[in-house]
């Protein structure tokens, strides 16, 4: 799994509530690691704090030492309780660098005010992949989000943001490796709602058999852009004819390609909106967390 570019950042959004955190209240001494955590808070609006092998550290680069501590490395935030009043985010299993990239994308969204909730499902944050939100359970709060806790003065709350495998498969779907319960305990975690994409099974919403190839765009199957357009048609000879693309209106053939209708369905679980899309209609949405909009095609 590849990240996806993270988006720019500025400060802190304009009314966010006043706290009894060390930003809003701070402390008369600080370590360098408190004041690194500070100023994250204050010029983003949260602060990534990578844990595993000698420790906690903040560098984000990948480069936290050998994992020699149990369990799996992780990476949490700090600071989005005191600037948008909401959990912070958890993430385990992987590099600590796509970690913190994958939290702070996430977390831009919660600053600029998109607020999650257990079961939800997001795109666009691993490349090809979505990843599923999930309440983290009361008892690991303190060996997970520890220092939400010392940053905010209070006991601190947390979601999981849970990864499948490369297919899209998370843990508790069916032909799941064991490697994704291993690299994100279930113990840490209180089970959210298992409907649609997030189902054990999921129902598969197209009149289409999942190994229908249809078409899409390079940037989709290769880079793991997110699916923006999705057009339904006829072609003579071939009857009824789909396009799922990144949205961009000048592909050229050569950045066109055909792919499983049921990789895309489980890279792009939004797209599952669009199984009743009527013949000779499109959809499309602004990024992969809007809402799809219908018309018909414009001739």
């Amino acid at each position: 799994m590849a990240p996806r570019d993270t988006p720019p950042r500025g400060p802190r959004p304009a009314g966010a509530r006043r706290c009894d955190c060390h930003a809003c209240r701070p402390a008369e001494h600080y370590d360098e690691l408190d004041r690194h955590v500070l100023a994250g808070v204050r010029e983003h609006g949260w602060s990534v704090m990578s844990v595993g092998g000698s420790g906690p550290c903040d560098c984000g680069d990948g480069d936290c030492g050998e994992d020699d501590e149990p369990g799996p490395a992780f990476a949490y935030t700090i600071g989005l309780g005191h600037s948008a009043d909401h959990p912070e985010l958890l993430m385990s299993g992987l590099d600590h660098g796509l970690m913190k990239r994958s939290l702070d994308r996430i977390a831009s969204r919660v600053v600029a005010g998109h607020r999650l909730a257990p079961g939800d499902v997001l795109e666009d944050v691993l490349a090809g992949v979505p990843v599923v939100v999930e309440q983290v359970a009361a008892h690991a709060l303190g060996d997970t989000v520890s220092w939400s806790g010392w940053f905010h003065r209070r006991a601190p709350a947390a979601l999981a943001v849970v990864w499948p495998d490369r297919r899209g498969v998370f843990a508790w779907q069916p032909g799941a490796p064991a490697v994704l319960d291993e690299e994100q305990p279930p113990a840490w975690r209180v089970p959210s709602p298992r409907t649609g994409a997030a189902a054990v099974e999921p129902p598969w919403p197209f009149d289409l058999p999942p190994e229908q190839e249809v078409v899409t765009c390079t940037h989709v199957a290769e880079r793991g852009d997110a699916v923006l357009r999705v057009w339904r048609g006829t072609m003579v000879g071939s009857g009824d004819h789909w396009i799922f693309d990144c949205g961009d209106p000048d592909h050229q053939l050569d950045e066109m390609a055909l792919v499983h209708l049921a990789h895309l369905v489980r890279g792009a679980p939004g797209i599952r909106q669009l199984g009743d899309l009527a013949t000779g209609t499109e959809a499309r949405r602004t990024d992969a967390a809007s809402r799809w909009v219908r018309q018909r095609h414009r001739r």
